[in-house]
């Protein structure tokens, strides 16, 4: 007579689901190296276009001591490097898509001899005014 042996297969169902979960943990780490660079840019170009561009942080406005006088000189500071128009409620000639680094400044030639406002727009919509003195 043969001896009688038992066999269990309680722990077979776990060791399958442990090999699949291992492979899967495989393909995913293999795919991350091989597309997380990509993956990486897109989410930093996604930030970078959520950012508010433009956003104009200072403005003032002065007339100039030499020649006639009836020229303004606008300094303009931005956060982040864009194009901007400046224009004069006197009516003096348009500056138009003027770009700033940073900072930039603009000259409107031929301004009245009244007190004046001059108005910066962004490329991005963001708008701001600065005064100057009429001449004297």
């Amino acid at each position: 007579m043969k001896p009688l042996t038992v066999r269990s297969n309680r722990g077979q169902g776990l060791v399958e689901y442990a090999l699949i979960l291992v492979l899967v943990a495989i393909v995913v780490i293999a795919v991350l190296v091989l597309l997380g660079p990509t993956i990486g840019q897109v989410f930093s170009s996604v930030v970078t276009n959520l950012q508010p561009r433009g956003v104009i942080t200072g403005v003032s406005a002065a007339r100039t001591g030499g020649g006639s006088g009836n020229d303004v000189v606008v300094t303009i500071t931005v956060s982040t490097d864009t194009t901007v128009d400046v224009s004069d409620s006197q009516d003096a000639a348009p500056q138009t898509n003027v770009t700033c680094n940073g900072s930039c400044t603009v000259t409107l030639p031929g301004v009245g001899f009244n007190a004046g406002t001059v108005t910066v727009t962004a490329a991005a919509g963001g708008t701001a005014t600065a005064s100057y003195d009429p001449k004297s």
